[in-house]
């Protein structure tokens, strides 16, 4: 899907036209590259911590992230590219996009943007919008690569979901060599004091794992993120994470480790990312694997924990 969507930028960033101002309402409903990212705060350079580092914020969250959004550009990438094109076709409420896959001789693609029929008078705030990308191999029928519905009259603003099915996409020999099987959504909301974006990846790929990733950002740089990563030992650790503008957070964990043993975990850490409070039954960081025998139900102090949105 990746290879699909460079190749369609590519393109149309040639075919380049005149756009009208009803052709710009229209595109003015996509969302564009980083709408939809991941931002969680950059740590300081951390001193020796006494209780040692948060590492699966300070490195998880931020490898987690940068894969979310390098997953996401290359699905709204095409859609950039079709932003500055003028449309193959047009209609009162459609705009029709055709092309050939310049990367996959034979393949066709076609995009389309419907402004969905209101009632007169709606808000246009509210307005609806329907976009589709498919494609197609030596004139045969179509397959549906991409399906979003958008809500608002600017991206900016506006909430939507994204459908990208990767098994058409291999159907067609245009997927990438990292790509899951099956559907990958992807829901947003611009709209309100915090951006919001949740990604379903229903089964492992683009270096990530099979998950319901969420993120929320508030426009002072807090927020929260819930993700999952394995780490170099084989463990799988899932967080709920909240977070201040300075970094400063706190975590409820789940791990399963690579023996097969579950737990949870609780910590905070603060702006250098140096853990400041821990609740660790299972004994498994470094603080606590290093007693003998391993016994660490509590390190650190609650009162060092941040207020954290």
């Amino acid at each position: 899907m990746r290879s699909a969507c460079k190749a369609a930028a590519l393109l149309l960033v040639t075919a380049c036209g005149n756009l009208s101002n009803e052709d710009i309402a229209f595109v003015e409903a996509l969302p564009r590259t980083g709408d939809l990212h991941v931002r969680v705060p950059v740590q300081s350079a951390a001193p020796a911590c006494a209780l040692g580092e948060a590492s699966q914020w300070a490195v998880g969250a931020r490898d987690t992230g940068d894969k979310l959004n390098a997953a996401v550009d290359a699905v709204l990438g095409v859609i950039d590219a079709i932003r500055r094109s003028s449309p193959s076709s047009r209609k009162p409420d459609l705009r029709v996009w055709s092309f050939p896959d310049q990367k996959h001789p034979g393949v066709s693609l076609e995009a389309s943007l419907l402004r969905v029929a209101t009632q007169p008078g709606r808000d246009p705030a509210a307005q609806p919008w329907s976009f589709a990308l498919d494609a197609r191999r030596d004139g045969g029928q179509f397959r549906e690569i991409l399906y979003a519905y958008f809500v608002g009259a600017n991206a900016r603003t506006g909430q939507g979901v994204i459908a990208i099915d990767f098994d058409n996409a291999r159907a067609l020999q245009i997927n990438g060599p990292t790509d899951p099987t099956g559907v990958m959504m992807i829901h947003y909301d611009l709209g309100g004091p915090a951006r919001t974006v949740r990604i379903e990846l229903g089964a492992t790929g683009l270096g990530l794992s099979q998950f319901s990733y969420f993120f929320s950002g508030n426009p002072d740089g807090s927020g929260h993120f819930d993700y999952l990563f394995p780490d170099a030992k084989g463990d799988r650790w899932s967080l709920q994470t909240a977070f201040t503008a300075a970094g400063q957070g706190k975590a409820h964990m789940t791990v399963r480790r690579s023996t097969g043993v579950t737990g949870t975990l609780e910590e905070c850490w603060d702006a250098t990312a140096c853990l400041t409070y821990l609740v660790d039954p299972l004994s498994i960081m470094p603080i606590c694997s290093a007693i003998l025998p391993p016994l660490c139900p509590v390190q650190g102090s609650l009162a060092a924990c941040p207020s954290v949105p």
